[in-house]
C-alpha cells in the first residue's frame, strides 16, 4: 500500500511540471494572477475598518498605542 502511495506521489510530481512559452508568460504575470490583485482596495477596507472599530493596526501596521513609535 505505501508503495502505490509512493509511486502516485512520484507521478503526480512530475505530472504538474509545465514548460510555460514565452508568449504565455504574460498571461501568468497578469493582475488577476497575484495574491493581491488590487491593493488599493484592501488598504481603503482596512481604513474603513479602522473607523469602524475605532482602532488602527493589526493587520499590516506596526507599533503600540502609546504613540512613542
Amino acid at each position: 500500500m505505501k508503495n502505490i502511495i509512493y509511486y502516485l506521489f512520484i507521478l503526480s510530481t512530475f505530472l504538474s511540471c509545465a514548460n510555460v512559452k514565452q508568449i504565455d508568460r504574460s498571461r501568468l504575470s497578469s493582475k488577476i494572477m497575484k495574491i493581491d490583485p488590487k491593493p488599493e482596495e484592501q488598504a481603503f477596507l482596512e481604513e474603513i475598518n479602522s473607523y469602524r472599530e475605532g482602532a488602527a493596526g493589526g493587520s499590516s501596521s506596526v507599533g503600540g498605542g502609546c504613540g512613542c513609535n
